[in-house]
């Protein structure tokens, strides 16, 4: 069976709204009741979609740099070694600086350091538009550690459901519900109002 996508979602709403903007039985009253409750139902729906999508994003995100950024010792003088370096690294708020202290625990051999510096970088790169600036230690690194560039470049396109421009999981509003305010259209859908026939489910 084939996952809902955000297409079908307001596909679906779509129809509901023709057929119930195509119904000459119902008020205007009872128009708009059913139309508020389509679109909330859609947007339910949109939601739950987007929830679902998000913790993919976050799985796999979480995966991928595991991959990078994984075979650290947990015990002993190099379990320390790794926490001072992620400590230190998660201090360096500026990315040029960080940029500066990843090539010189390069050139030190101070894999501990260059692993931390990196991994914080990754974190930062996540963030919208002032991530892009902390991208190319990660780059360096993938690059300087052999078999993780693919690795690097999946993780490099993994893009967060829902920013950087996606509106895929934007609804429009109806034109019949342009002026309400989100408590009106809620007041509406909650409405004693029952809704009979073949249009959205409403009663």
């Amino acid at each position: 069976m084939a996952k809902t996508t955000a297409a079908d979602i307001r596909a679906a709403r779509d129809r509901q709204l023709a057929t119930i903007r195509g119904r000459r039985d119902l008020s205007n009253e009872a128009r708009k009741v059913a139309i508020a409750r389509t679109q909330q139902a859609a947007e339910q729906q949109m939601q739950g979609l987007l929830q679902e999508e998000t913790e993919k994003y976050h799985r796999q995100r979480n995966f991928l740099e595991r991959k990078l950024f994984g075979g650290e010792d947990s015990t002993g003088y190099n379990a320390l070694s790794a926490r001072d370096a992620r400590e230190k690294a998660a201090q360096l708020s500026d990315p040029r600086d960080a940029q500066a202290a990843f090539k010189r625990a390069q050139r030190a051999g101070d894999t501990d350091m260059v692993k931390a510096i990196a991994s914080h970088a990754a974190d930062q790169a996540g963030v919208h538009l002032l991530g892009q600036a902390w991208q190319p230690i990660v780059q360096q690194y993938a690059e300087s550690s052999p078999g993780k560039g693919d690795t690097y470049d999946e993780l490099a396109n993994l893009q967060k459901p829902n920013t950087g421009g996606d509106w895929s999981y934007a609804l429009d509003t109806p034109s019949e519900l342009g002026r309400l305010t989100t408590a009106q259209v809620t007041q509406l859908a909650d409405s004693d109002l029952t809704v009979y026939g073949d249009g959205p489910q409403a009663a």
